[in-house]
C-alpha cells in the first residue's frame, strides 16, 4: 500500500477536522467513484443515517465550464454549489440538503440521495408507478417544465447565474479545435482550412441558439444526474445532483443534454415525443424556432464533448471515452440536413466518415506538435 504524501494527509486532517465540526467525526467513511472532475466524494454512515461529503480542495485544477476566460484553468471552488442549491430548492428541484460547509476548505455537507440513478433504473429495467423508460423520460422532462415555468415566471431575475452569449460557446469549442482536431487532422494545411471554416460556420450557427428564447440550465442534464429519491409517502421524486455549473443559456440546451446523450441511444422516436411533450407545456414557443434552435445547441454540445475527450486522452491519458466518438457525430448531424445543412456541409467536407471514429492516439500525436491544451 502507498504512503499518504505530505498534501493528502494534510487534506485527510482538513476533512476530519470538518466532520468534527458536523458531529460526524465517527461515520464509516466510504470514497465514491471518481469521474472526469478533481471533485470527490464521500459516503458517511452512522447508525441509519448517511450523508455525502462533497471534497474540492482550492488546490485543484477547475477548468471553468462557461468559457469566460481565455485560459480557462481556474481555482476551484464550492461556492457554486452554496449559490445554487438554493436557487434550484426555490425553483422546486428536489436536490441535494446543505447541512454544512466550508467554502474555504472547499468541503461540504449535503443530503445522500443514495445510488439508484436513472441509468441503473434503466439498466435494470425498474417500474416505478407502472412505467418504464418512456415514464422515466417523461419524469426528466417534467422537471424541465417546472424550471422552465420558474423561469419564465421571474425566476431568472437576480438569480447571479452566468448569462451565456455566442462568445461562451465560442470559448468552448475552443477545445475541439485545439485538443480534438487534431487527433483527426495530422496534416497542418488541412486542419487549418478546416478551422477556418469552423469559425466561419459558428459565426452563422452560434445565434441561432437562441432563437427559441433562455432559461435557467442545469448544464449537465442527463440520466447519470437524475435520481429515484424516496419521499416518505411510498413513491420516488425525481432528484437531481451535480448541478454546479449552472448558468442562463438557450432553452434547448438542458433537453438536448438528456435526449443526445452519447451515451445512451434513445433513438429519435423517443426524442420526438419527448420534444412534443415538452413543447406542448409552452405554447407560445414557435416549433421551428425551437427546433433550429435544438439542433444547433445540440451541435454545440457535441463538439464541446469531443474537445473534453480529446484533452482527457492527451493530458490526463484517458482514452475510455474514445468508444463514444462515433456517436458524438451521430447526434451532431441528426436533423442537420434540415435545420442547418451548413454544419452538414462542413462535416462531409471536412470530416470524412472515416474519420468519426476513436482515434489512433499515438499515431497522431506522434505527427503533432506540443500544445498547451485546455479542455
Amino acid at each position: 500500500m502507498s504512503r499518504a504524501t505530505p498534501d493528502q494527509e494534510r487534506r485527510n486532517f482538513e476533512r476530519q477536522d470538518f466532520l468534527v465540526s458536523c458531529g460526524w467525526q465517527n461515520a464509516q467513511v466510504s470514497p465514491l467513484v471518481d469521474d472526469a472532475s478533481a471533485r470527490k466524494y464521500f459516503r458517511l454512515e452512522r447508525r441509519h443515517d448517511t450523508a455525502l461529503l462533497m471534497d474540492f480542495p482550492p488546490s485543484a485544477i477547475h477548468v471553468d465550464p462557461h468559457g469566460i476566460y481565455d485560459d480557462p484553468e481556474r481555482p476551484a471552488s464550492v461556492a457554486p454549489v452554496l449559490h445554487t442549491t438554493p436557487l434550484f430548492e426555490r425553483a422546486g428541484w428536489r436536490v441535494p440538503h446543505i447541512q454544512a460547509s466550508d467554502e474555504k476548505r472547499g468541503l461540504v455537507l449535503i443530503e445522500d440521495f443514495g445510488d439508484i440513478t436513472f441509468t441503473r433504473a434503466l439498466q435494470a429495467g425498474a417500474m416505478m408507478d407502472g412505467t418504464g423508460k418512456d415514464g422515466l423520460y417523461l419524469r426528466a422532462v417534467e422537471q424541465l417544465i417546472i424550471l422552465h415555468r420558474f423561469c419564465d415566471g421571474g425566476g431568472m431575475q437576480d438569480s447571479g447565474l452566468v448569462q451565456y452569449g455566442p462568445d461562451n460557446f465560442r470559448k468552448m469549442l475552443a477545445s475541439f479545435k485545439n485538443d480534438y482536431l487534431p487527433l483527426i487532422i495530422d496534416d497542418e494545411a488541412r486542419r487549418a482550412d478546416a478551422i477556418a471554416a469552423f469559425d466561419r460556420l459558428l459565426d452563422d450557427v452560434l445565434p441561432m441558439c437562441w432563437q427559441a428564447g433562455e432559461v435557467i440550465i442545469h448544464r449537465d442534464y442527463h440520466v447519470d444526474n437524475l435520481m429515484l429519491v424516496e419521499n416518505g409517502d411510498g413513491g420516488d421524486d425525481c432528484g437531481i445532483i451535480d448541478f454546479q455549473d449552472a448558468a442562463i443559456a438557450t432553452r434547448p440546451y438542458d433537453l438536448a443534454s438528456l435526449m443526445r446523450d452519447v451515451r445512451h441511444d434513445i433513438g429519435p422516436d423517443l426524442e420526438n415525443r419527448m420534444k412534443q411533450f415538452y413543447l406542448a407545456a409552452f405554447p407560445n414557443v414557435d416549433h421551428s424556432d425551437f427546433e433550429t434552435s435544438y439542433v444547433a445547441t445540440s451541435m454545440v454540445r457535441n463538439f464541446r464533448i469531443l474537445g473534453r475527450f480529446g484533452w482527457l486522452a492527451v493530458k490526463a491519458g484517458k482514452t475510455r471515452y474514445f468508444d463514444y466518438i462515433p456517436r458524438c457525430w451521430d447526434l451532431i448531424l441528426r436533423g442537420a440536413g434540415d435545420h442547418l445543412p451548413a454544419l452538414a456541409d462542413w462535416v462531409q467536407t471536412h470530416i470524412p466518415e472515416p474519420a468519426r471514429k476513436a482515434p489512433d492516439l499515438a499515431t497522431n500525436l506522434a505527427t503533432t506538435p506540443t500544445r498547451k491544451a485546455h479542455p
